[in-house]
């Protein structure tokens, strides 16, 4: 009795092995041989005075402006050539409402990196070894 060839197995290992390298192409996403630490990274902007729209890459939140977690997301940031405050996401239309979602603070102070771009705060995202709460886009209101 002859058994069977499944080419179903075979279609699945094919199919995973495409979808290894479309991942692994995705993931480089142009940046291969780059090193972070000396590669241009993107100017952060300050909010007030953003043109518009703007983008920020929140680092930390907390409930309020006098959590150490701050002033430690301020100090890391600095040493990557970024000025930063903890600032409340309520300048910004939206952030707010979206980081207190996350966490459940009815009013959080957040520390943040404000761009002009998504680009711009996408690039910032991929290469920043930090924590990345969220990223909000929306109008200065303060």
């Amino acid at each position: 009795m002859r058994t069977p060839r499944h080419r179903h197995g075979r279609l699945a290992v094919t199919a995973l092995s495409v979808a290894a390298l479309l991942t692994v192409s995705a993931c480089s996403g142009g940046d291969e041989g780059v090193d972070p630490s000396t590669a241009d990274w993107p100017a952060a902007v300050t909010p007030a005075d953003a043109d518009g729209e703007f983008w920020v890459v929140w680092t930390a939140v907390a409930e309020d402006g006098d959590d150490p977690a701050l002033a430690t997301e301020v100090a890391r940031l600095a040493d990557e050539g970024y000025e930063v405050e903890p600032w409340s996401p309520a300048c910004q239309s939206g952030a707010q409402e979206q980081l207190a979602g996350l966490t459940d603070f009815a009013e959080p102070v957040g520390v943040g990196v404000a761009f002009a771009s998504e680009q711009d705060a996408g690039v910032f995202d991929t290469r920043d070894a930090g924590t990345t709460i969220s990223l909000t886009r929306g109008t200065w209101t303060c």
